[in-house]
């Protein structure tokens, strides 16, 4: 069978385990036909949880895409999305964020949401992403768990009931809506949706089909003005990303 669509997703960190997992989630979400190839960074942080983590993966996302060269669509798979324009800037191909989605799906189904993400020094960068949105009146709150990137998914079931807890709280304290904050966790966001009975927003499910749905509507990364292709500049003992924007 001929594929669908092509997506390539693009996972940061170096845990193959959340690769397999955000894979699967992926290919649940898209049409039947639809081919995910999914990668996992070969070097750097096996979680993100830092600014330095997310600078070190931003560069690993650059030779990722470089690596899948003839796919439709990408996904950036780490909820902090490192190297989202860099990306942009070396394809004509959508590349979406599971963080930009995840934040789009739930200003799509609620007027309050809030956050759950994992440990406490990444509250103040979520708070920042959700201003930059836009959307600072709307979210009523951003809850770490204390559990980093590495323990979360469905193989770890106390996380998920801290999760569960944790959301309840917020629902009760006017959320409407769910965001999860780490793309470990995608693969448990059907669980806490139905326990909770709020929608749950993951970036990994949405933003798959919002990449088929650029894919699909005819839609590619300008490659004019800031997603012009890069200015040719010299690098010193390393080889200079590649441009793709023919495509």
């Amino acid at each position: 069978m001929i594929a669908l669509f092509r997506l390539g997703l693009l996972n940061p960190n170096t845990d193959e385990r959340h690769t397999d997992a955000m894979r699967g989630v992926a290919l649940d979400a898209l049409p039947e036909g639809s081919e995910v190839t999914a990668v996992t960074a070969p070097r750097g942080p096996k979680a993100i949880e830092s600014e330095v983590d997310s600078v070190v993966a931003a560069a690993e996302v650059i030779r990722m895409l470089e690596s899948l060269p003839d796919m439709d669509a990408y996904v950036i798979a780490c909820f902090g999305d490192p190297g989202l324009d860099a990306a942009r800037e070396l394809t004509s191909a959508p590349v979406v964020g599971i963080g930009e989605a995840a934040y789009d799906a739930a200003a799509f189904v609620s007027k309050k949401f809030a956050v759950v993400t994992t440990l406490p020094r990444g509250v103040a960068e979520l708070e920042e992403a959700v201003a930059r949105r836009g959307l600072p009146s709307r979210c009523v709150g951003v809850v770490p768990l204390h559990i980093s990137v590495s323990d979360q998914g469905a193989d770890h079931p106390d996380t998920t009931a801290s999760i569960l807890a944790v959301g309840q709280r917020l629902v009760d304290d006017g959320a409407e809506a769910l965001v999860l904050a780490c793309g470990g966790m995608a693969d448990v966001a059907a669980t806490v949706q139905d326990a909770l009975g709020v929608p749950v927003c993951d970036g990994v499910s949405f933003g798959a089909l919002l990449a088929f749905s650029l894919w699909r509507s005819g839609l590619r990364t300008s490659g004019s003005g800031a997603y012009a292709n890069p200015e040719p500049v010299d690098y010193v003992d390393m080889p200079a990303p590649l441009v793709s924007k023919g495509r």
